[in-house]
Formats: structure tokens, sequence, C-alpha cells
């Protein structure tokens, strides 16, 4: 049986909120999801890949766009793995360009965490600007969001 999974993540990959806030940002997003599954918050030992799942495409480069090979992509992955992801720094091989891996362009977005809100099966895709923005207040940091279908 396949699943959607809606994930919500700060922008910084080591960050996380306390219970009582992660507890209230849950809420509101359930309450943008109706009918959904339910919506967890996951804390994770360690900085995490936050995934798409199936609907992983391609990576490309946030300074030149271009795009990146596959290979170079794991080889990173690989090298900051070593590291537990606490270390996603590297340089990209287009345009020299010195980024995280959490700033790369996934192509069906992709992130780094150690924080997530999931909602499964939401119902619906990305949470609105606007929705964002709430969700954002609450946590008191910005967010990214992540579709994954397994």
């Amino acid at each position: 049986m396949s699943e959607n999974l809606l994930r919500v993540v700060p922008t910084v990959p080591d960050w996380a909120p306390d219970r009582d806030v992660a507890a209230a940002a849950a809420e509101i997003i359930s309450a943008m999801c109706p009918g959904s599954g339910a919506v967890v918050a996951c804390r994770y030992a360690e900085v995490t890949f936050i995934d798409p799942g199936v609907n992983f495409e391609a990576v490309s480069c946030p300074g030149c766009t271009a795009l990146l090979k596959a290979d170079w992509w794991r080889q990173c992955m690989d090298e900051a793995h070593a590291t537990r992801f606490a270390y996603l720094d590297t340089v990209t091989p287009c345009c020299s360009a010195a980024v995280s891996l959490n700033d790369l362009e996934y192509h069906w977005p992709a992130a780094f965490a150690q924080f997530e809100l999931r909602v499964h099966n939401p119902g619906r895709s990305w949470l609105s600007p606007a929705e964002a923005v709430q969700v954002s207040n609450v946590l008191g940091i910005t967010i990214r969001q992540v579709l994954s279908h397994y």
C-alpha cells in the first residue's frame, strides 16, 4: 500500500522546538489537513535526510542552476552521512559555489532536519504560503515542506 506524507521541517537542520510548541504546530497543521491521517511530531537523535521518496527526480545547483550529476551528489551524501549529517557543506562542481546540501535545489523538495511534523495521507499538496507563515510563526522559525510518496 502506498503512502503520501506532507513533511514540515525547520530550515535549520539541527533545530527543534520544545514539546508544547511542537504540539501547537501539529494542531494547526491538523486543522489545515482535515481528513488526513495522524500528524506526528518526530524528533530524531541526529540530523536526517527528509526525502521525497519516489518523487525524487534530480538535484541542481542553487548558484547557477546546473543539473548536478547523481554520482557527485551520492558521494557528497556519503561524506555527509559519515559525519551523521553534522557537516553538510560542499562545493558544487559546476560553478564552485560553496553551499550546504540542505540548500541544493531538489526537484521535488527535500531537506535535512532533526525535527519534522509529518502528516500521513494529508489529502492535499503543499501548504499555501499563508499557511506556511502561520506554522512558521507558531514554531518561531521558517519552514520547508517535503511531499513524500512511498
